[in-house]
């Protein structure tokens, strides 16, 4: 409708005319929103299962409909009616404001009540006051629930008095007589009780939310034309219609797999592998937890795609969240998912988007998206505008967990157990998945700790989850596997834990654990080590790799550090213009580049690609050297003839050693026929001058900031001074049992002396204080909707950004072409980097041109070119954990 709002208006635009949508009918669409998501979406089972029931009967299901109906209330007081004025007496929101009418002190309290039949709910309920409770977590579906208690002082009499010929209570009440129409069971008699779990208002705030947002969405929901139709029938026909277009209802894909399971050889080009078939036959029953270790290579990604087509096929999940440790990963294994949902799916009509979660990138299936002004994005070689409705939880961080199958990194699923905007929404549209996180050791103290709350949530909701790593330590497996009661489990004896199957799979459920010896069929490998004091003589480790270039091999550096790496990679340039042996440098575009994180998300593409042609399965067997990082080591299926790598955690060193000769019965050049790594080690075995007084420690290498446990370090060291051949798998569990168990790491610290003690001490203490954070950090989901409510704003940022999500984005007013020759509209600034900045700074270009671009950015100065991005001051002494 346009114009000025003649009665109660639940959505308006202003930018150029008046156009409104009549409150009442909004209300319909949110509940018709979530009537749907709860008839025609697993949700509906796992909230029962928050209850120990087995399902939601259809009373239970109307009741949750008309609370949701409910969730936009507090618009109903004339402060926010108000906005929509041209020249407004007063505003104010509508969250607060009405949930300050719940604690009856108020004269308007009992209004409240009469109007929307308070005092008839309930009966809905074992105790009184969990309908109210339900209300309250609708009322908080914008994503920050609040506490009665403190919304009082939000209470004004004067935004409930009628005006203007309206009339907040008689609003309400007008609102309460259709919902009753729209949901005519829920009033009635008898019948099953709405849970009075907590847990359960949790998930039902985030369900109503998620309503909420899609019910937004105009394309399905158009602003009506006259207030006093009743809007529910064609509510109900959109919101059917939007959870199909958006890929959430899997009904038709699930169907479009045929009666039979899909085998693994329909799927992937090769027969299954032992673990691979045991993952696809292991009975799994609601609220499983599987853990798969295997080698780098193995082929953990297939085994995962099986289990979620398995799971997805028996109507056990509706979709899958493939979370990946870093932003590189994720974009990597987002094409290798594709091909596989499209071999399993061959109907494009019907197949279910991929999308691709990771801030920044707008990606679904093959096709990439454009953010037109405003909040609409153009989809490229999209003639059916098929893709204008796939795209649609890509095209929001906060919806990417509404998709049907994404690929995104870890931090999106840590946010649905945080006190952070939105994260009721993550949860529950998680709980429809099969959650695989891959890497998971690659996670601090603080991030498997919130892991753990999110995989106790998910599975008591009956959810399943997948844990996948080359090698998890004993202590970390069985903190994973405990994520069910929450107890902290008795650690395992090292001689035990040190006998463990290898490669295995564990599966726990409510019921019990199995586990399994998973032959993986992989070839066995004799990994010839050494152990060379260059890491920090550039010259002669460049000489060294360009020399095995000279004969024929590929070599991959791995540094831990973005520094080590520009170092290293201008060390390389300089040999090989002194020797002429420039063609064996790895070029992206003809431009030699080294390989990190800090790249432009368009440049990264082009120096994946290039990394792949020079040392993938079927590059061409031409000499090369590559300096990089960790970016490598993860989900890159790259093949080098040998390895030369910073001393890192024995775990870290296995899954690099994984892309040396990582494709058996390949060529290789004379003094590469066996595998060989070459392990660079400080000049001065002695790491005790690391240590600081306090325990901290601060060495080059990124000891003691990307690897803070100098113990785990040492320990590895004298693992491979022990080991001239590593038997590589054979030997992966025994290696990282005797660098991490701490039987393996006492009599060490006891043999070091009283610094490595108080090392220890250091080290228990920060792990514990990360523990203790974040659990300070993450939703009790034992409190009640109204008793508790989320920090400040400030605060939820100082939780993000301790996930990465502080990074910062320096956005540039028009593209500028990068050294490779791309369009480059932003720069990821880590937030370490960017920590004095201000939320107010926006990025100043200084210099564009030459392959260079120079830009401010609050009171930092930064450089981007061929190396990548880094601080002006050229040699930058500062690292992060995250900065690879």
């Amino acid at each position: 409708m346009e114009g000025e709002p003649k009665s109660f208006w639940g959505k308006v635009r202003l930018e150029d005319r008046r156009v409104w949508h009549p409150l009442e009918h909004h209300c319909a669409d949110v509940a018709a929103c979530c009537e749907a998501l709860l008839e025609r979406t697993l949700l509906a089972s796992r909230m029962a299962r928050l209850a120990g029931l087995t399902r939601l009967s259809r009373k239970q299901v109307a009741r949750l409909s008309l609370l949701a109906a409910y969730h936009d209330v507090g618009k109903f007081n004339l402060g926010f009616q108000n906005k929509a004025l041209a020249s407004p007496p007063f505003t104010n929101g509508h969250v607060r404001e009405v949930l300050a009418l719940f604690g009856g002190t108020f004269p308007e309290s009992e209004k409240f009540r009469r109007a929307l039949a308070l005092d008839e709910m309930q009966h809905w309920s074992r105790q009184e006051d969990i309908p109210l409770r339900l209300l309250i977590a609708s009322i908080a579906h914008h994503g920050r629930p609040f506490s009665i208690d403190d919304s009082r002082s939000k209470f004004s009499a004067l935004q409930w008095r009628p005006s203007r010929g309206l009339d907040p209570f008689q609003g309400m009440a007008r609102l309460a007589e259709r919902s009753r129409s729209w949901f005519p069971e829920a009033f009635a008699p008898d019948g099953e009780p709405l849970p009075v779990e907590a847990s359960f208002q949790h998930a039902f705030s985030g369900l109503v939310t998620l309503a909420d947002w899609i019910a937004s969405d105009t394309r399905f929901f158009p602003y009506s034309d006259d207030p006093e139709t009743d809007r529910i029938a064609f509510a109900r026909e959109a919101a059917r219609k939007a959870l199909d277009g958006f890929g959430i209802d899997a009904a038709a894909a699930r169907e479009a797999l045929g009666a039979e399971q899909p085998s693994f050889s329909q799927i992937f080009p090769f027969e299954p592998r032992g673990f691979q078939q045991r993952i696809v036959e292991t009975p799994v029953s609601d609220g499983s937890l599987t853990i798969l270790e295997a080698e780098t290579g193995s082929g953990k990604t297939e085994a995962a795609l099986a289990l979620f087509l398995k799971l997805f096929h028996g109507g056990k999940v509706d979709g899958l969240y493939f979370a990946l440790p870093t932003r590189t990963a994720a974009t990597e294994i987002h094409h290798r998912v594709c091909a596989a949902i499209e071999r399993a799916f061959p109907d494009d009509a019907i197949r279910p988007p991929v999308i691709l979660g990771v801030p920044g990138y707008l990606m679904v299936d093959d096709r990439e998206g454009r953010r037109l002004p405003g909040f609409e994005v153009l989809w490229n070689d999209d003639p059916k505008e098929r893709y204008r409705f796939r795209g649609w939880a890509a095209e929001n961080p906060k919806r990417y967990l509404a998709g049907p199958i994404i690929v995104g990194t870890i931090d999106q699923v840590l946010l649905s157990s945080l006190m952070v905007s939105h994260a009721h929404m993550r949860a529950t549209a998680l709980m429809r998945h099969l959650l695989v996180v891959d890497e998971v050791h690659a996670s601090d103290a603080y991030m498997v700790t919130v892991l753990r709350e999110v995989l106790a949530s998910h599975l008591a909701a009956g959810g399943h989850a997948l844990l996948m790593s080359a090698t998890l330590g004993s202590t970390a497996r069985s903190r994973l596997l405990s994520a069910h009661s929450r107890t902290n489990p008795a650690l395992e004896p090292l001689a035990e834990a040190q006998r463990a199957p290898y490669p295995s799979l564990v599966c726990r459920t409510p019921d019990g654990t199995m586990r399994f010896q998973a032959d993986s069929d992989a070839d066995s490998k004799a990994v010839h080590r050494e152990l060379r004091p260059w890491a920090n003589d550039y010259t002669v480790l460049a000489q060294a790799a360009l020399d095995a270039a000279q004969g024929g091999a590929r070599v991959l550096i791995v540094r831990n550090t973005v520094a080590d790496c520009i170092a290293t990679q201008r060390a390389l340039e300089y040999e090989a213009r002194l020797h002429a042996e420039c063609a064996a440098l790895f070029t992206c575009g003809d431009i030699p580049a080294p390989h990190h994180s800090r790249f432009a998300a368009e440049d990264r593409k082009s120096l994946d690609r290039a990394l792949e042609g020079r040392f993938g399965k079927v590059s061409p067997d031409r000499a090369c050297v590559v300096a990089a990082t960790q970016t490598v080591q993860q989900s890159l299926d790259l093949d080098a003839d040998l390895l030369i790598t910073d001393l890192c955690p024995m775990d870290v060193l296995l899954q690099r050693i994984g892309r040396l000769h990582r494709h058996p019965g390949r060529p290789r050049p004379e003094c590469a026929r066996t595998p060989r790594v070459v392990v660079i080690t400080p000049a001065d075995r002695d790491l005790t001058p690391m240590i600081r007084s306090n325990g901290e420690v601060r060495g080059r290498q990124g000891f003691g900031t990307v690897y803070e446990d100098l113990r785990i370090l040492e320990a590895t060291w004298r693992s491979l001074e022990r080991r001239d051949i590593l038997q590589i798998p054979a030997l992966n569990r025994e290696l990282v049992e005797e660098t991490t168990h701490p039987e393996a790491l006492d009599p060490l610290v006891n043999e070091l002396g009283p610094l490595w003690r108080t090392h220890k001490t250091n080290v228990s203490g920060a792990a514990f204080a990360k523990k203790r954070l974040a659990s300070l950090n993450c939703i009790d989901r034992t409190q009640s909707f109204g008793s508790f409510e989320f920090p400040s704003a400030e605060l939820e940022n100082h939780i993000q950004t301790r996930l990465g999500e502080g990074d910062r984005l320096a956005e540039f007013a028009e593209p500028i072409a990068s050294p490779f020759g791309n369009p480059v509209r932003s720069l990821t600034i880590p937030a370490w980097l960017a920590r004095d900045t201000g939320s107010e700074a926006r990025a100043q270009v200084t210099h564009a041109g030459e392959g260079r671009i120079e830009f401010t950015f609050g009171p930092r100065h930064f450089v981007y070119d061929r190396l990548g991005l880094r601080p002006a001051e050229e040699q930058s002494s500062e690292e992060d954990p995250q900065d690879a």
